[in-house]
Order: structure tokens, then sequence, then C-alpha cells
């Protein structure tokens, strides 16, 4: 009879908790609300820096009711270092000024770029927010989506491109921001009227690239029971040790002069 089919075996089924979508947490400058909103699309496609073998591309705009996401690619005739998930732009706390840079002008003169780290906040933010990610491709072209908060004003947004290492010096194309605002009316929310989270809900905390679920326990009677403390052996009495003239007894004051070594 073969290994694998000595009789028929069942396997362990491990409950698994329902989940349910719960309201938009109301923070538009965190992330795009995917799960929340189908977003107005721009169908703007245009080079925003070309060297004589890499070109950096906009193939869209996706407009949500407080933010912008534009969707940038790259492409090559030779090979594209790292990983493609990860995408080519890394906001770094040293920035690369050789690597590919992206950021934004507003006609007001606020601006954002990804020479900085911005870091999701609970407030919200007085300065823009951009974020790079990148969305996966291949070895000889990648494409990121750049998350931007909050939406432009009403004149022309600056979109700058620089890439030195690729030979794309510091480019800027002006993209028509009284469009975008106009566009973000016409996003839609998909679930309407969806309940917030209960305070007992299991919030979640990213830890690089991975994400760890933290309970958040609100009272005494739903917190996890403790842990059972192990016993303390009680060390065994000891003899009290005999002062000699190079050890002295404890509690006693030290030598002022350390005994002489035998020659």
């Amino acid at each position: 009879m073969s290994f694998f089919t000595d009789g028929p075996r069942s396997r362990p089924l491990f409950p698994v908790p329902e989940q349910e979508l719960f309201g938009y947490n109301g923070r538009p400058w965190v992330e795009s609300p995917h799960e929340y909103i189908v977003p107005a699309i721009l169908p703007w496609s245009m080079p925003l820096g070309r060297a004589e073998r890499t070109i950096v591309a906009l193939r869209g705009i996706e407009v949500w009711p407080e933010s912008v996401s534009f969707q940038l690619s790259v492409y090559s005739r030779d090979l594209l270092s790292g990983d493609p998930d990860e995408g080519l732009i890394d906001h770094r706390r040293v920035p690369d000024y050789n690597a590919l840079l992206v950021g934004v002008l507003f006609p007001d003169g606020r601006r954002a770029s990804s020479e900085t780290i911005s870091v999701p906040s609970a407030a919200q933010p007085d300065q823009p927010v951009l974020r790079a990610q990148g969305l996966g491709g291949s070895a000889f072209h990648v494409d990121h989506e750049i998350f931007l908060w909050p939406l432009p004003p009403d004149g022309p947004l600056e979109f700058i491109v620089q890439w030195l290492d690729r030979d794309i010096e510091e480019t800027h194309t002006s993209l028509d921001g009284t469009a975008i605002r106009d566009a973000a009316k016409e996003a839609s929310e998909i679930w309407p009227g969806l309940p917030a989270r209960e305070a007992h809900g299991l919030p979640v905390r990213r830890v690089g690239a991975q994400a760890m679920i933290t309970p958040a326990w609100p009272r005494e009677s739903q917190a996890p029971p403790p842990l059972p403390q192990p016993k303390r052996m009680s060390p065994p009495p000891t003899q009290p040790a005999r002062a000699t003239a190079d050890q002295p007894r404890r509690g006693a004051p030290l030598p002022t002069r350390l005994p002489r070594r035998a020659h």
C-alpha cells in the first residue's frame, strides 16, 4: 500500500474569527482609502524624466476625496537593481541624491518629496505628506504609487523627478491642480454608514514590512489570564566566611593598602 494513501485521514480545523470591515478612521493623510472609496481616474500619461536608456513616466492619477495617488512607472533598457515589490524610491534618513527622487511643489509654495520620511500620525500634519510605494514589476519595469495629501490647491502643480545615477537631471512637469480638485468630487463612497471599530478591537501596528496585531484590552475582565509564576527556591543557608588578612569579612571596611605579593 502507498505511504500517502494508508487509509483516510482528517486534518484538524482551526477556528478563524470572523472579520468585518469597520468604518473609515477619518485620517486621510495616512494612506489611500482603497477599501472605502472608488477614486476618480484622470488618464494622464506622460514622461516625467527621460534619459537615453531610462524613462520615468506617469501612467494615470487616482483622485480621492482628500488625497491623490500618482501611478508612476520606470522603464529601462538596463537591469534595474533592487526588488520590484519594494520599488526604486526609498525614503531614507540620509537621502541618496544620486538615486530616484520624486517631489511636488504646490502653487502656494508648499512642497513634499521622497527626501523625507512621512511617518503616519494620529494628528493631522501641518505640512503635505508624500509616500512612495512599490507595486511590483520586472527586471526592466517597476510600478509605483506616489501618495500625496492633501489635494493641491487650484493652479499648476509641479511634479519633480531626478535620478542622477541614470542621467536624469531635475525635471519639472506642470499638472493641472484645478482639474485634480474637480475630479475629487467624482470619487464615491462604497459602504456608507459603516459602524466605527469597537474599543476592544485589535489595532494593527506595522513593524518594518510586517504587521503585528496587538490586543487592546479595555477592561480587566477581558484581559488575558496572568501567566503562572515559577516558585522560587530559597537558597541554602551559608556559613559566615572567616575573615583573613587577604580577604576581610563581609561588612568590614576595606583596607587602605593592598597586601604585597610574595616574590
